[in-house]
């Protein structure tokens, strides 16, 4: 039977800590605690926990404290929490039959993490789980994550912030694949307080690394995310563009300087930015579906009609194109 080593990184998560690891008790053979500065009873929870617990001077870098708590790992395979994410006991079974059967060349596996809030914005999904710790939320933001990967393969985490151990698999050529595991996170349901310093420490870290690394297009991508959050469109616009001219395929970048153009009213280069990535990413009917809406909301039946009868083509089964071409169909028939 394989093992698995629990590593976490910590700083005053007295309030979630011992809800965290006491949901994974079952399948953990070791605790690694690596905490950055706790002054609550953070460290205490962890020891009642038989957690070996390392202290470590923070250095405004996620991945040096959690490739610090890698360290320490002993077993088999290192599962990766935050302090304030569950598992439920029925994905624990998932993630131990994933282990025992896996194959050779699998290095690791990607978890599903479900960020959950009370309100709805762009990209969250409705949560219909009826899991009794999360239920109460209404929405989640998705994402998939590799936490789980065999040890003593070197694999460690990049990046100062929003931290992956994605890139050091790739860069080993090794692989890895997706488990239905969810991994509860609750992080975004904190007091504004809190999430206003985490906001402002990672801004200092997005900020810092962009400096050392200016070329970087996921650093710049993540700039210009922050400087949209604080609607400083003209440094968000800046680094998007950036972004776009060292990595035209990162991450739909055109539709992401389209949206910037919307929020500041300008419809026009919106469209414009939402054909760029259409042109860019053909397969993805979702540009051509937002440049239509917004010629709708110009009146420009005639066009948005064009565009979707031309994406129709390559996606007739979508069911967003279909109702916005009734739509424009009944505006230009009156």
């Amino acid at each position: 039977m394989a093992t698995i080593s629990l590593c976490l990184i910590t700083k005053n998560e007295e309030k979630y800590l011992g809800q965290c690891l006491n949901s994974v008790k079952g399948i953990v053979d070791e605790i690694i605690v690596v905490d950055t500065g706790s002054t609550d009873k953070t460290k205490e929870i962890a020891k009642k926990f038989n957690a070996k617990v390392f202290d470590f001077k923070w250095v405004d870098d996620f991945s040096a404290a959690r490739n610090e708590s890698l360290k320490h790992a002993t077993k088999d395979w290192i599962l990766v929490l935050d302090a304030d994410e569950i598992i439920e006991k029925e994905h624990l079974e998932i993630i131990k039959e994933a282990i025992d059967s896996a194959e050779e060349n699998i290095a690791g596996f990607a978890l599903e993490q479900r960020s959950y809030i009370n309100k709805y914005f762009e990209g969250a999904a409705q949560n219909f789980s009826d899991f009794e710790l999360v239920k109460e939320y209404k929405f989640y933001i998705s994402n998939v994550l590799v936490r789980l990967f065999k040890n003593k393969l070197g694999i460690h985490f990049k990046h100062r912030v929003h931290e992956l151990v994605e890139d050091s698999i790739k860069e080993k050529h090794l692989k890895y694949k997706k488990i239905d595991a969810v991994l509860h996170h609750f992080g975004s349901l904190k007091d504004v307080e809190w999430i206003k310093e985490k906001a402002e420490q990672y801004s200092k870290i997005i900020l810092k690394q962009l400096e050392e690394e200016p070329e970087n297009a996921r650093y710049n991508y993540q700039a210009a995310r922050m400087y949209l959050g604080r609607h400083d469109f003209d440094n968000a616009l800046k680094h998007y563009e950036k972004t776009a001219k060292i990595n035209p395929n990162y991450k739909l970048i055109y539709s992401e300087i389209a949206k910037a153009y919307l929020m500041m009213g300008d419809k026009e280069k919106a469209v414009e930015y939402f054909k760029k990535s259409m042109k860019q990413n053909p397969n993805n009917p979702v540009s051509a579906n937002n440049a239509a809406v917004i010629c709708m909301s110009m009146g420009k039946f005639d066009e948005a009609k064009k565009i979707l009868e031309k994406e129709l083509k390559k996606h007739p089964d979508s069911k967003a194109l279909i109702i916005n071409y009734d739509e424009v169909l009944k505006n230009l028939k009156k």
